[in-house]
């Protein structure tokens, strides 16, 4: 127990001596490094977590999780729609119509995505409903003729709730003339703003019977949205269902899932996450390869009293030890340094400064304007553990040479 007393306290002593020239410099530049390297790897692991969750909180919880649809509107839809219920997976069930169309008010037209949705249904597909703006998502009744839009589609045609839009949607069955397009006018009762430039301008929502009427597959229905247990096994999910319900009906039915619109992105920033994190890194093992470089010189400045503490009955095991303990002082100190620096700047990035200077140099370019901030727990502790572990591991080398020391060799030349 006194052994390892003595080698702290020599630790203690060489960590607060004044070194000078180029031993300083490198003492200097291993503390920054760390507590740099520490200070990044939270702010980026943050940040591609805050972006990860705000993907997946908005994006894939306003979508579907896979959707179920026939290759003609579905006539016995009610059978089909109670043995997706069944499913133990399937938390959410809702029947849709959906079409294109062009929407237009008394200044501009624009295509976009009409769907036809059963308003308390969706509610266990889809949270779009809690993202509206303006006006009320309980308006898609039946009695009347409502929509809601997408805050982007209703900027571009300068409409607000209360006014008149008039849709204009392909009609399937010829006259005698020939084909004509169908056109309604409906009520803007709603606007809704995801952060999705395609979702907020391509998708308007009506109640499923009116949907339904314009495409003339009144009591039918084009398909199933679904939302499951776990999205990340929608892909295998949607063919299972997929499997079950095909006995319910005669009809042809095909499956998709939201691996096939928004799964690209989501792994591209599963992998960006990765690949900055090592890049990032790189500032840690630098800061390694500092302090090896610091001790090494410290250990040619001390080899006189490291020959010395030899002579005086120190074993090699108890000089390792001084090396380790400092390189483990000089990392704990650059990791707790980094930790309040990258806390700071990580919540510092979250404020409304920021997110009004973010939102003024993305606007509508990305899904959100803003830098999303998820601090986690566990990942700082992660990134203190690996941080520590490596300096210490590094640690080994100098004081393998600080016990090789020769008091003989060392004190003649003195």
């Amino acid at each position: 127990m006194e052994t390892k007393d003595i080698s702290l306290s020599i630790a203690f002593e060489y960590l607060r001596s004044k070194n000078k020239g180029a031993t300083a410099f490198v003492s200097s530049l291993a503390y920054a490094c760390v507590a740099i390297g520490v200070a990044v790897l939270i702010i980026v692991s943050s940040v591609m977590n805050g972006f990860e969750k705000e993907l997946r909180d908005r994006i894939l919880n306003v979508i579907p999780h896979a959707s179920i649809m026939g290759v003609v509107p579905i006539s016995n839809w009610n059978d089909v729609y109670k043995s997706l219920k069944e499913h133990p997976k399937v938390i959410g069930v809702s029947p849709f119509v959906q079409s294109q169309m062009l929407i237009g008010s008394s200044e501009e037209v624009y295509g976009s995505n009409l769907v036809g949705i059963v308003p308390d249904s969706e509610k266990n597909v889809s949270v779009v409903s809690n993202f509206i703006i303006k006006g009320s998502y309980d308006s898609l009744n039946e009695q009347a003729d409502n929509i809601i839009l997408g805050e982007l589609l209703a900027r571009k045609l300068n409409l607000d709730v209360g006014n008149q839009v008039s849709l204009m949607l392909p009609d399937t069955k010829a006259s005698f003339a020939g084909y004509f397009p169908k056109i309604k006018n409906f009520r803007v009762t709603g606007i809704f703003r995801v952060g999705a430039p395609d979702i907020d301008e391509g998708v308007a929502y009506v109640n499923i019977s009116k949907a339904a009427n314009l495409l003339s597959i009144k009591d039918h229905v084009q398909g199933f949205r679904i939302k499951f247990d776990d999205l990340f096994e929608a892909n295998y999910l949607s063919w299972e269902v997929l499997m079950d319900v095909e006995d319910q009906t005669d009809q042809i039915l095909i499956s998709e899932n939201w691996t096939v619109t928004y799964g690209p992105l989501f792994e591209a920033i599963m992998m960006e996450k990765t690949l900055v994190g090592i890049l990032v890194f790189l500032i840690v093992i630098v800061a390694a390869f500092n302090i090896v470089s610091m001790l090494i010189m410290m250990i040619n400045d001390k080899k006189a009293q490291l020959a010395i503490f030899k002579t005086m009955g120190m074993s090699k095991y108890e000089i390792r030890k001084i090396f380790i303990y400092l390189g483990a002082m000089i990392s704990l100190i650059g990791s707790i340094v980094g930790l309040g620096l990258g806390i700071f700047v990580t919540y510092l990035l979250s404020s409304r400064f920021f997110e009004e200077v973010i939102n003024s140099l993305m606007q509508d370019t990305y899904f959100i304007n803003y830098f999303p901030v998820d601090v986690r727990i566990s990942w700082i502790l992660f990134i203190l553990f690996s941080t520590i572990t490596l300096t210490l591991l590094v640690c080994l080398y100098p004081a393998r040479v600080a016990s090789k020391v020769v008091p003989a060799e060392v004190l003649r030349n003195e």
